[in-house]
């Protein structure tokens, strides 16, 4: 009998992955969702049957209920998958499930994880090895987020957010960096995610396949097997120079005194020639031609919501940016003023979650120095219990006191009307966060009458 899987919150980003995932093993799948995306309609598309809003009646007979650390307990899909003592897995394990049959490559750390993990995929492909992948972001040459191939690589994000990528003993890994977020998860203990950084890193089967950044103020301090790559002149992998032409990266990778000159990428900042690097080193420990790695790195076009390019208009450039992390705004920012030089660039923020502004006050201040307009609106909670004097005020009267910015606030629901009359031609817009200010350039390029 066909077995069936039930994914409460179908529509996410990492459990619309293992949907299709499962899909491709040709496994009967259903789920649900609070409301309509193109990704539900994509996955009902492929096979799977979705339900609009959680109820009980969704649950399916002899089913396996998969959800996130994100469902409550009192969920009427979770609790009616309690009730009727179906088997019940968490996302993590799911996707463990799914790994045992593959030689598992994963990334970890606080951030870069799905551009790295993408640019992995891509060069495993242009390889000509077939690769499964899950991805927390849509790969624009797919159009998905997660591929079931027939090679034995399976490039995934291991996600330390909620102390689930303990799940996993890959056969090889990345860890780009640690940084304090999601600490809430951690009993506010940065030592504990540490901790539990030492503990996975620990369970890489290979560590000849093990790859760390040196320049991470953190890793290095922690005598970890492997290879590390990076900037730094003790970085066995090293960026021995590299050079920003637009948005196309150009550098130069040394390894025990062979040299790697122009690997090309088209993207910009620091962070994507070092998560570029990184891969690099691996696809090479495990056999893959220099050639073929080059060609994978060339041809990738990006991840959704990754400095993703949205529209041009009048001379205006709108950009997309997940990042919500003091850290991930900071590099992202100087990556797009390295690329687009003297032209004004305004950001605007959305500060995301309660919790991860609370533990981030402090370090707000100067990271958007590259901009020449910073736009902050309403803070966007995720569902998260509101905590008292934390909102976007609080990131904007840090911001003021420090940055060299013009700041200001805009209410989230009058931000399309002022984008379009503060924009110039030869402006750059960047939206950055992880909430629905994704939204905000579809919702402004109707009301843009630049000539």
């Amino acid at each position: 009998m066909q077995k069936k899987y039930h994914l409460v919150g179908i529509g996410g980003i990492g459990m619309s992955g293992l949907a299709r995932l499962l899909l491709g093993k040709k496994m009967q799948v259903s789920g649900s969702d609070i409301a309509f995306s193109q990704v539900i309609e994509n996955l009902i598309k492929e096979g799977a049957e979705v339900h609009i809003g959680h109820k009980a009646e969704n649950v399916p007979d002899q089913a396996t209920v998969v959800y996130s650390s994100d469902i409550k307990k009192d969920n009427p899909e979770y609790e009616t998958a309690i009730r009727m003592k179906c088997a019940m897995l968490h996302r993590a394990d799911l996707l463990a499930e799914l790994l045992k049959d593959n030689k598992a490559l994963a990334v970890a750390g606080t951030h870069g994880k799905t551009t790295t993990t993408s640019l992995l995929a891509t060069v495993l492909v242009h390889a000509g090895l077939d690769p499964s992948f899950a991805i927390g972001g849509i790969l624009p040459e797919y159009q998905s987020n997660a591929r079931r191939g027939k090679g034995e690589y399976f490039a995934f994000e291991a996600d330390e957010s909620d102390r689930s990528f303990l799940k996993y003993h890959p056969y090889g890994a990345i860890i780009t960096n640690i940084d304090t977020d999601h600490l809430n998860n951690f009993d506010d203990s940065f030592p504990l995610l540490i901790d539990h950084f030492k503990r996975f890193i620990q369970q890489v089967r290979e560590p000849d396949h093990l790859f760390w950044c040196r320049d991470d103020p953190y890793l290095h301090t922690l005598k970890l097997p492997g290879h590390s790559y990076g900037f730094h002149p003790a970085s066995d992998w090293r960026i021995s120079s590299m050079v920003q032409k637009g948005f196309t990266l150009h550098f130069d990778l040394t390894y025990q005194g062979k040299s790697f000159f122009g690997v090309e990428l088209a993207l910009s900042g620091r962070h994507n020639a070092s998560n570029a690097a990184a891969v690099f080193g691996l696809a090479r420990t495990l056999g893959i031609a220099e050639t073929n790695i080059r060609n994978g790195l060339q041809s990738f076009k990006g991840v959704q919501r990754r400095c993703e390019k949205k529209w041009s208009c009048g001379g205006v450039d709108f950009f997309d940016d997940y990042a919500h992390h003091p850290v991930e705004i900071e590099t992202t920012l100087k990556g797009v003023r390295n690329a687009i030089g003297t032209r004004r660039l305004i950001a605007v923020f959305q500060p995301h979650r309660y919790s991860r502004i609370k533990d981030c006050l402090g370090t707000f201040g100067p990271v958007f120095d590259a901009v020449d307009e910073l736009i902050i609106t309403d803070l966007y909670g995720a569902g998260e219990t509101p905590i008292p004097n934390v909102s976007h005020t609080s990131v904007q009267d840090e911001v003021e006191k420090i940055s060299k910015a013009n700041c200001q606030y805009v209410q989230r629901g009058a931000l399309s009307q002022f984008l379009s009359r503060l924009a110039k031609p030869g402006d750059v817009i960047i939206t950055l966060g992880a909430g629905d200010i994704t939204k905000l350039g579809s919702e402004t390029l109707p009301l843009i009458h630049i000539t």
